[in-house]
């Protein structure tokens, strides 16, 4: 009498090589999806431009500039009256005073945004009206040119944040 249980039929030897290459295929797959995703995700550059006296304003200032720095986003950062003070390179009382609750202070924050690759710059007009020269900047920033800036203001591509 023939049997009734179903045999059992054997793959191919090709199908394991045939499997392990759908799995490495279809990993190289996701991981370029997440690196697209990443890429897509990346910040609109952002002129920040910082006037303000009060340390608790120009720390949140620096605070989200930083984030978006963190982020791979471009961050240009210019700094003009009382906030140009911060750049100099012996800074003032107020911008070494931690503020809560990051336990930062303004400065650390402002060094922290260079160490990023930022652009940091004082207004044109800034040194002169202190008569001051390029080298009371600390390290790392620069005098803004007033066409350069109106150029990333014009810009759709920028963002602007004013404090």
């Amino acid at each position: 009498m023939p049997s009734t249980t179903p045999r059992r039929r054997r793959l191919p030897r090709l199908t394991t090589p045939l499997a392990i290459a759908l799995v490495f295929a279809l990993t190289i797959t996701a991981l370029e999806r997440v690196e697209a995703s990443e890429t897509a995700e990346k910040p609109a550059p952002l002129l920040t431009v910082l006037t303000s006296a009060e340390s608790e304003t120009q720390a949140m200032a620096l605070v989200l500039s930083n984030q978006v720095a963190g982020k791979g986003g471009r961050v240009d950062l210019l700094l003009c009256g009382p906030a140009g003070d911060l750049a100099l390179a012996t800074a003032p009382e107020a911008a070494t005073q931690t503020i809560t609750p990051t336990g930062m202070t303004v400065r650390s924050l402002l060094e922290g945004l260079l160490a990023k690759g930022a652009t940091v710059e004082v207004c044109a007009i800034y040194l002169p009206n202190r008569t001051l020269e390029a080298d009371a900047l600390m390290p790392g920033v620069g005098v803004a040119k007033p066409p350069m800036v109106a150029a990333k203001m014009a810009d759709p591509a920028f963002k602007l944040f004013t404090f």
